[in-house]
């Protein structure tokens, strides 16, 4: 427990408020479940998120120590993670932040570059060619999660045609700003990409230079007004399942482009809470020299989404227990 006074700069200011900006290095998430429960009093009153504070009142705040000390952010790359590696291909885990290959921006922290200059430096006899390993797929900067990397040409090829034929199923998690009223749900729209805006849009029936897209989610917990969903890449189009959900009527939380801004700054976040945490090998034609992967199923620690939700400000077990 923590009992603060509140100085005069900040009468009149909304509790919610006033925490978070006591508390910096806290997630906001953390707040609203001690308003929840009841857990933040003001001269001993049990008070809500809207109450305004005065000059002199008395905060107590039951929230564990450790939620209130100052976080210390790490390195990303020291949370690049191999999760599965063989003489074909390897699957990490991307922390958000970090884009999978070189852009316009010219980052100097590139996943497939990163990867290569790592397989470069080995020393027990699995040197690959320059370029290798090499990316199957992406996923956006700020999604965290699974990536396929193949390790020669024949793998790369392979694996792009399952991508392709939809024989690699792929499975996010998604914190959401409204509940879908359906508990599981198959989705389908038209997707048109926008160049000059740097966005897609989407439509509930096919226009000039649009592409179908499906997407399928369920509720994994709920907690008004926040859900959390599991979401399942039924089609892979870029920015696919953040506008889709969008334009559903559930944005991501923390989604700068197809999210509510108000609501993002409020909780105070700047990445999506969105990762790429199970895929699946379903392959329904020949594998080649790949068949062995056929119905292996990777999946990303629960502990390293939940981390990466809470470097959002987010993280699950806060908002929804």
């Amino acid at each position: 427990m923590r009992r603060i006074i509140v100085n005069s700069s900040e009468d009149q200011k909304r509790i919610d408020r006033f925490l978070t900006d006591r508390f910096a290095g806290v997630p906001a998430s953390a707040f609203f479940k001690a308003f929840r429960k009841r857990n933040i009093r003001v001269n001993g009153k049990r008070v809500g998120n809207d109450f305004r504070v005065h000059t002199g009142d008395i905060v107590e705040i039951f929230i564990p120590d450790e939620y209130l000390n100052p976080i210390v952010r790490d390195d990303p790359k020291d949370r690049i993670e191999i999760l599965y590696e063989d003489e074909h291909i390897m699957v990490v885990s991307k922390p958000q932040g970090i884009p999978v290959h070189q852009d316009s921006n010219r980052e100097e922290m590139v996943l497939d570059q990163y990867l290569q200059a790592m397989a470069a430096e080995r020393q027990d006899g699995r040197a690959l060619k320059p370029g290798f390993p090499a990316l199957c797929h992406r996923i956006d900067r700020n999604t965290g999660g699974l990536v396929i990397l193949a390790k020669d040409d024949r793998t790369l090829e392979v694996m792009k045609d399952k991508f392709k034929g939809h024989e690699i199923k792929k499975f996010y998690l998604a914190c959401t700003y409204g509940i879908p009223g359906e508990k599981e749900a198959e989705c389908e729209a038209y997707l048109k990409k926008d160049a000059e805006e740097s966005r897609v849009k989407i439509f509930d029936r096919p226009v000039a230079g649009s592409a179908r897209i499906v997407t399928r989610f369920r509720i994994l917990k709920a907690a008004y007004p926040y859900a959390l969903l599991e979401v399942e890449l039924v089609t892979g189009k870029t920015h696919q399942i953040r506008a889709h959900l969008a334009w559903l009527g559930y944005p991501i939380l923390g989604d700068g482009k197809y999210g509510i801004n108000e609501i993002n700054r409020s909780l105070r976040l700047k990445m999506q809470a969105l990762f790429h945490y199970r895929l699946k090998f379903d392959f329904k034609k020949p594998g080649t020299h790949l068949d062995y992967l056929n119905g292996l199923v990777i999946a990303l620690p629960s502990v390293r989404w939940e981390e990466g939700i809470k470097g959002t400000g987010l993280i699950g077990k806060d908002l929804f227990e």
